[in-house]
């Protein structure tokens, strides 16, 4: 029979008649919590008396009680060995008997050593003491006896070696010595090891190490070096040799759990003081030297008979039953004040200070559920209890519900139904920032950067989790220690990417430890590691869980599950199939197997997976009813649950899961700046990337000389430019820019999500974190934006002056801002790395289409693209459509456009007409080209018209013929008239013809003159109306394409206002992305 059927019995007082086993020892029995057994009579002390256990059977130590302990009616001062059937009475009303079973009482067993894989050894010369000429079997009871030293159970030394399993020393005799040599009374024979090396001298309750005369290699003790004799504390580790795996052998002391739970309490009495400073700093009156206590944490008062707390803007905070202090508090006898590990239960006349360090941690999940939702339950009503200092592995089907199990015991994502309580005092889901500082969690995916060296990833996680008062050399100091602890310290400058994989799963590990957490959570760590690293890996759980802490491991390995105290094994579905020691689940399950399988092979626990698996054999709610009606169930949940639930008050309310509260150890902006050196230290460690991140503007901005090449340098020249060709040149920046801001970022927060997921669980504010990214961002933007900003300049023959060039940055800076919030929305919205860059396109190449580049769009489609505001802001600022948005007749309905005339338009239009081939009236781009002379030459002179045809001449009237013809001198003189008449008429004639003649040749060169007038002057007018003609039809059809973008600069109150709207625009566009990419990032959040 074993030492768990031992019981005690009441006899009198409020717990008369109820049986208490004996399993967990040693046993504090009090008036108020944190006894163990908890008797509500006002005779009992706070602390009344210790019930323990050694080789010589059952020790009971009255704990300096106000009414003393009796042992068969008699007091006793000092510890007394009980025998079967003694009656303890604790002051004058409460009573109870020892019951011992006959097995125990005929041969008493050893303690059990601490891991089932240890070899426990007793050190040369120790042996059994028991009480002077008291036979163990008597039924005589020994009163006022005091037990010798060695009746204690005696403190032990864990010697490992590589590639051997541990083994255990009791430490028994005043002095040993440790060296390679059989005549040693601790041999460890490795070549790193002296022949003498070192010596253990006890020194009262203690022991001290020192180095022996003439030891060659190191000896040190928790990584510092051992000259003289040094007082070992419960989990120092002593190392010889080197810092090498395998080159080293290393000694872990440990006190028993019932020394090691003593010497952690003490009372405080205020006696010269009414007040108590509580801190890390040595100047206090309550010393705490833990990195999750402040350095001056909080103060106690004592006025009169009560007793107040004030908290000194703790980092963590100080909690009163479990609820953080605000401002003073009144206490009152029974409550508890948790700072940091340490909690302190309050008297009536003084304070017991209860170190949690080194003690491990009691947790109770009763009855935990997680429904999804009205159809889905994940957790089927599991309860469970793991003791202090046990090793606790998770294991179970594909679909068991082990991660939701292990975050729902943790309070990360609790359960919807159920409770846990750690150390019998403290509701997970209720109180859980009492607690929060003494979880440690690692989950599947190592949380360090794989750029940083171990010192360093170290070093910002304690930067991160240690209060903000820790000096430096406080917490170089903690970064040691862990690297110390976990064999690193010779690794220590090496970059965690070139570690093996146990290596980095142990820089995982030492980033949880530097808090020194009493609770540790791991979710599968051994996965993607070779068997000999997972061995290791269990080995070093193994010794955490010695050392003082409870330890809850998911693992599908299930090769070194024996090293585990006990085992939870979840059948798909959400339910428990065993819990209890794994050697008791091979046998638990064996029962199950068929006479075949027994025969052909031993029972192991992949069996079990088989058997899960065979419908034959139930589902998993017919495993678990199985489990809760077996003994064992019984054993390790139920009587352990009701153990402790008799020493709460009832609680009669159904705990509802709720969100937890977060108070974070250091102010936002310093982990902004502790984030933003991370983040800087990473960049400049990865030495490729940063190089590309550096070239990659300059790279993609030289795209501008190859387009120089092909458009000219002056894309904007009224002769040799094109407005075309603007158009691609800033299609090509705008996009350029968001795709450089965006890849630079679009994996930035994907790659480190479960680095953030588990530095949120413990304190990381938000803000802090996704604004050491932006600062970054914008410090990239403006290098970005410089780059694209003066290759341009450098690339083409931009329009404009200094103003000009600082619109021209500010677009550009904006529009990469852009790009880099665009990248990081694509990472906190992406699954994985992998899928970032995939996130990434579909969001630039939608850019360039919503632009309103390539087609027209409506604006209120292309308003939500920052591309589009980009786009007009540099239309405007280069001014190219300037002239068009000046011009007045521009703004007129067609047909009346088309109703002008040329002289209309040169009179009326700046940018209509022949004015449009003019650069100082109308510098649009290329327009130049269509200039024709005609546009400026005069027109050719009209011709003069010849005179009128000359008129008819007028004959002289004939002369009259004589009255006499037969007058010879009448008609010598008629004829001699009209000779002369007929001259006169033959001149007149003539000058007639000649008049006429002249005036016909006149008309004939008139004629021609005019032919030619009219043909010069067509010639002319044709070459202004296709020169102009071709400059309105450019301007006509890019001004209906892009004429939401054609502003007149020389309006400055129009032109200023496009502008701020453009980068107003812009940085709403930025904003919302901020807003997104917060909400994205929030939703990774586990709480």
């Amino acid at each position: 029979m074993s030492i768990e059927q031992d019981h005690l019995v009441f006899t009198r007082g409020p717990r008369a008649g109820e049986e208490i086993p004996l399993s967990t020892l040693p046993l504090i029995i009090g008036r108020l919590e944190p006894a163990d057994i908890v008797i509500m009579k006002e005779n009992v002390s706070r602390k009344h008396t210790r019930i323990s256990h050694n080789a010589s059977g059952y020790i009971v130590e009255d704990l300096t009680s106000k009414n003393g302990t009796f042992v068969n009616n008699t007091q006793i001062h000092t510890p007394h060995l009980l025998a079967n059937g003694d009656h303890v009475r604790l002051g004058a009303d409460v009573e109870f008997v020892l019951v011992v079973s006959p097995e125990i009482q005929a041969a008493l067993p050893a303690i059990r050593p601490i891991s089932p894989s240890f070899e426990e050894i007793e050190s040369p010369n120790v042996h059994d003491t028991v009480m002077p000429n008291q036979p163990v079997t008597s039924e005589k009871t020994v009163i006022m006896q005091e037990l010798p030293p060695a009746a204690v159970d005696p403190p032990r030394l864990v010697v490992s070696l590589p590639g051997q399993e541990p083994r255990i020393y009791n430490l028994t005799t005043p002095r040993l010595r440790i060296g390679r040599l059989p005549d040693n009374d601790i041999v460890i024979e490795n070549r790193y090891v002296s022949r003498y090396h070192a010596e253990l001298e006890k020194r009262g309750p203690d022991y001290y190490l020192a180095p022996s005369p003439n030891y060659s290699n190191s000896l040190l003790l928790n990584s510092q070096p051992v000259m003289e004799p040094t007082q070992l504390h419960q989990g120092d580790k002593i190392r010889i040799g080197g810092f090498a795996p395998g080159e080293n052998v290393s000694l872990y002391y440990l006190l028993p759990i019932g020394q090691a739970e003593f010497a952690s309490q003490q009372t405080i009495k205020f006696i010269e003081n009414n007040v108590m400073t509580i801190g890390r700093d040595k100047g206090n009156k309550i010393f705490l030297p833990v990195p999750s206590v402040s350095r001056f944490h909080a103060e106690v008062e004592k006025v009169g008979q009560r007793y107040r707390v004030r908290d000194l803007h703790s980092s963590n905070g100080t909690f009163v039953n479990g609820k953080r202090v605000e401002g003073d508090t009144w206490v009152h006898p029974g409550d508890a004040i948790q700072i940091g590990p340490y909690r302190f239960f309050v008297d009536e006349h003084e304070f017991i200070q209860k170190d949690q360090i080194g003690q491990g941690v009691l947790v109770e999940v009763m009855r935990l559920n997680k429904w999804v939702n009205k159809k889905l339950n994940i957790l089927q009503e599991i309860s469970l209890v793991f003791k202090p200092r046990e090793f606790i592995v998770v294991v179970g089907q594909s679909g068991g519900g082990k991660s939701t199990l292990v975050d729902a015991i943790a309070g990360y994502r609790p359960a919807t139904h159920g409770k846990v309580i750690v150390n019998n005092t403290i509701d997970v889901y209720k109180e859980f920032d009492a607690i929060r500082s003494t979880i440690g969690y690692v989950p599947q995916k190592d949380i360090i950067h794989m750029e940083l060296t171990v010192f360093q990833a170290l070093d910002y996680a304690a930067k991160l989790r240690m209060p903000s008062d820790t000096a430096q050399e406080e917490r170089i100091e903690g970064v040691k220690e862990v690297m110390a602890e976990l064999d690193l310290t010779h690794r220590q400058d090496t970059q965690i990417s070139q570690l093996s994989g146990g290596q980095q799963k142990r820089v995982s590990i030492g980033v949880e430890l530097l808090t020194k957490p009493g609770l540790f959570f791991l979710d599968e760590p051994t996965s993607g590691l070779d068997p000999g690293m997972e061995t290791e890996l269990m080995h070093l759980m193994r010794r955490f869980a010695d050392q003082g802490r409870t330890i809850i491991m998911i693992t599908h390995a299930t090769k070194n599950i024996m090293l585990a105290d006990k085992v939870v094994f979840l059948a798909r579905g959400g339910y428990l199939t065993w819990f209890g020691p794994p050697e008791e689940a091979l046998v638990y399950f064996d029962q199950y197997r068929t006479e075949r399988d027994r025969r052909t092979s031993p029972m192991e626990f992949d069996h079990i997976y088989t058997l899960l698996d065979q419908a034959e054999l139930g589902t998993g709610s017919d495993w678990a009813e199985r489990f809760r009606n077996d003994a064992a169930y019984r054993k390790y949940i139920h009587d352990p649950l009701k153990q402790a639930t008799d020493s709460r008050k009832p609680d009669s309310q159904q705990n509802q899961a709720k969100p937890l509260t977060s108070h974070n150890q250091i102010s936002a902006l310093r982990q902004f700046f502790i984030l933003s050196g991370r983040n800087l230290k990473i960049m400049t460690r990865d030495r490729f990337s940063l190089a590309l991140l550096v070239l990659t503007a300059p790279l993609l901005a030289s795209l501008d000389f190859i387009l120089a090449s092909g458009v000219g340098r002056r894309p904007t020249g009224f002769s040799e430019g094109n407005f075309n060709n603007v158009v691609i040149t800033l299609i090509v920046l705008t996009n350029t820019s968001i795709l450089v801001g965006g890849l630079a970022f679009m994996r930035e927060l994907v790659k480190e999500r479960e680095i953030y997921k588990r530095e949120r669980m413990v304190n990381l504010h938000l803000s802090s974190y996704i604004l050491s990214k932006v600062w970054i961002a914008l410090l990239l933007a403006v290098y970005m934006a410089t780059c694209f900003t003066v290759i341009r300049y450098l690339a083409f023959d931009m329009p404009g002056g200094q103003e000009e060039l600082v619109y021209f940055f500010i677009t550009e800076f904006l529009l990469v801002v852009a790009g880099t919030m665009m990248g990081l929305f694509a990472s906190a919205l992406a699954p994985n790395a992998n899928a970032a860059p995939l996130l990434m396109i579909l969001f630039v190449i939608p850019q360039m289409v919503l632009s309103g580049a390539l087609v027209p769009l409506p604006v209120v489609i292309k308003a939500p693209a920052s591309s589009s505001w980009a786009f007009q802001a540099d239309i405007a600022i280069s001014g190219v459509g300037s002239g068009p948005a000046g011009d007045s007749c521009w703004n007129l309905p067609k047909e009346e456009q088309d109703k002008l005339s040329l002289d209309q338009k040169k009179a009326q239009c700046s940018c209509m007409g022949e004015n449009a081939l003019r650069e100082t009236s109308c510098n649009f781009p290329g327009l130049g080209k269509y200039y024709n002379a005609a546009i400026d030459e005069k027109d050719p002179v009209k011709p003069l018209e010849p005179g009128p045809q000359p008129k008819e001449p007028v004959f002289p009237p004939e002369p009259a013929k004589p009255a006499d013809p037969n007058n010879l001198q009448m008609i010598q003189m008629y004829l001699n008239d009209l000779t002369v008449y007929n001259e006169d008429v033959s001149q007149i004639r003539d000058q007639y013809k000649n008049e006429l003649d002249t005036w016909q040749e006149q008309q004939e060169d008139y004629k021609t003159q005019l032919e030619t007038y009219q043909k010069g002057l067509s010639e002319i007018e044709v070459k202004r109306a296709i020169a102009v003609g071709s400059a309105e039809s450019t301007i006509s059809r890019y001004k209906e394409d892009y004429g939401w973008t054609f502003i007149h600069k020389k309006d400055r109150p129009v032109y200023m206002k496009t502008l701020v709207t453009a980068w107003a625009a812009q940085i709403i566009i930025i904003l919302t992305l901020f807003v997104g990419v917060v909400i994205l990032q929030k939703r990774t959040d586990v709480f």
